[in-house]
């Protein structure tokens, strides 16, 4: 079976194109804002600066595109597919990918009219 690529809607496009990344601190810039908003504390900065990278790549368009080209491949009853299918931002496609793959059920969450025209555009 041939591998169909996943198309984002109109409303998906308009949506990605408003991402805008962020410049990541210094350590020492974030051990400071981690200590401002922890009554001086720092320990777990490290914790909470993964929780900002993860939060960060979230945020683009390769993460979306990968999680829902990890539903249109579920649909079509593909395997979980291992490479990247952008040279720009991999980690986060690949992020993307493996939680719209392992999330459990890649459909849960999803309303009836979207899983529709996944079924219909992707399916077998």
């Amino acid at each position: 079976m041939e591998r169909k690529m996943y198309e984002p809607t109109e409303k998906q496009n308009k949506n990605w194109s408003e991402f805008q990344g962020r410049q990541m601190p210094s350590d020492d810039e974030f051990k400071a804002q981690w200590q401002a908003h922890h009554h001086g504390k720092i320990r777990g900065w490290g914790m909470g600066k993964r929780d900002w990278i993860l939060s960060n790549m979230t945020c683009c368009r390769e993460y979306q595109m990968g999680l829902w080209q990890a539903r249109a491949d579920f649909v079509q009853g593909l395997d979980y597919q291992n490479e990247p299918l952008c040279d720009e931002n991999v980690n986060a496609y690949n992020l993307g990918y493996y939680r719209g793959w392992n999330d459990g059920r890649p459909l849960s969450g999803l309303d009836s009219g979207t899983i529709d025209r996944l079924q219909t555009q992707y399916g077998k």
